[in-house]
């Protein structure tokens, strides 16, 4: 754990959660022991503090160079666990730093659109260092969903989606159809994601909503239970 970060979320914590009160769905999705990789749509600037503030643990994140032009602004970023990556070009010592990371058991996050999507909510095109970043650090992805902008003194959504593998691309050379293949499916999850999380807030304040959530967590307890017998 980064003392700094640590001190500095502490700090934070409080005022984040009066300013921007947030509602997290899908919260027992997010690992707790295991490194990780959370991926989220970036809508406006309270993104990342809402979703560092939002979420447990620690996890060191991806900034565009940009952010660190000044000296103090690139020392505070450091200190928080950022890693600069330089995008108009083909960063590869971003990269390693950023593996290098993962292999040591730590985790990251990453707004695999690569800027905020300042049109609307829906999703940019997704980078593709996400999939290097899983298949080389081995670490499986979490796609994290906000809805909307942050709304001051209103109620905020985050989605948090079931961690996921690349595996169908892990054991194979990372050429040009291998890498597309493993942004679709990061895509897919986070297409999904912003559907279910487009679902429940539309529909939150329904009877027969509520009903149909009591059902899905009756079916998922018996779910469980059945799946524990088989491993018996």
């Amino acid at each position: 754990m980064n003392l700094f970060y640590s001190i500095a979320k502490a700090i934070v914590y409080l005022p984040f959660k009066i300013l921007f009160p947030t509602k997290i769905i899908g919260k027992r999705n997010f690992p707790r022991k295991t490194k990780v990789i959370t991926v989220s749509n970036h809508i406006s600037w309270t993104d990342i503090p809402v979703v560092a503030v939002s979420l447990p643990g620690y996890r060191h994140f991806i900034a565009k160079k940009e952010i660190g032009r000044k000296p103090f602004v690139r020392w505070l970023t450091k200190s928080l666990g950022a890693v600069f990556v330089d995008r108009g070009k083909a960063d590869m010592a971003s990269m390693r730093e950023t593996i290098g990371l993962l292999k040591k058991g730590e985790s990251i996050s990453i707004f695999p659109e690569g800027t905020r999507n300042k049109v609307d909510t829906s999703m940019n095109e997704v980078k593709s260092g996400i999939v290097m970043f899983s298949v080389k650090g081995d670490a499986p992805v979490v796609p994290v969903m906000i809805y909307g902008k942050g709304r001051v003194f209103r109620r905020n959504y985050i989605y948090v989606g079931v961690p996921f593998e690349l595996t169908q691309i892990k054991n194979r050379r990372l050429d040009t159809p291998a890498m597309n293949e493993g942004v679709a499916a990061v895509t897919a999850k986070m297409e999904q994601a912003k559907e279910l999380l487009d679902f429940y807030v539309e529909n939150r304040k329904k009877k027969d909503f509520k009903l149909l959530c009591k059902q899905a967590k009756r079916a998922r307890k018996k779910a469980l239970k059945y799946a524990a017998g088989c491993d018996a």
